[in-house]
């Protein structure tokens, strides 16, 4: 009942562009510090994670700090700027409505990641309201680019008006 409403209420259309451009906003703002600041590194966040790993507060489970000490932190150059830009790009998408969708699981994958790295912040509001864009579907971008583009594609065409007939009284 709940799913169908956020999916097919216009009225709620209208919400769920407020809370994209909300999460857009963040994501812009996260992304272009990165992005114009020219010397992101996440090298010390790395570490900083890695070293709360198996403290008493258990912030960041063992599993994770594996990855991160021997996935993430051997390729943190690539992740320098995959980071900013994925940031950046996932705003974009956000901000226009456009592969609303698509930007929202990338979102996701970030917060996550953010999330088990031991950085709560802002990131389990995020990651609430990024489910609840989701769960509303073609809804969440209806207002934007999306609806612009995937209304186009799944419009039935009109059928074509009969000619008027010759003669006919």
């Amino acid at each position: 009942m709940f799913t169908e409403y956020v999916r097919t209420n216009k009225k709620i259309a209208v919400v769920l562009t407020v809370l994209r451009l909300y999460l857009g906003i963040v994501w812009w703002s996260h992304g272009w510090e990165k992005l114009s600041a020219k010397s992101f590194n996440a090298t010390k966040f790395l570490q900083d994670a890695i070293q709360k790993a198996g403290t008493k507060e258990n912030l960041v489970q063992d599993w994770w700090a594996f990855i991160l000490k021997h996935i993430m932190l051997p390729n943190v150059e690539i992740l320098n700027h995959l980071i900013p830009v994925g940031e950046f790009f996932v705003a974009v998408g956000l901000l226009l409505g456009l592969f609303t969708q698509v930007s929202l699981r990338f979102a996701l994958v970030m917060n996550f990641a953010y999330l088990f790295s031991g950085s709560i912040g802002v990131n389990p509001q995020m990651i609430v309201l990024s489910l609840l864009l989701l769960q509303a579907k073609r809804n969440a971008g209806k207002i934007g680019m999306d609806g612009i583009i995937i209304d186009s594609i799944f419009r039935k065409p009109s059928p074509p008006k009969a000619p008027p007939m010759k003669g006919a009284m």
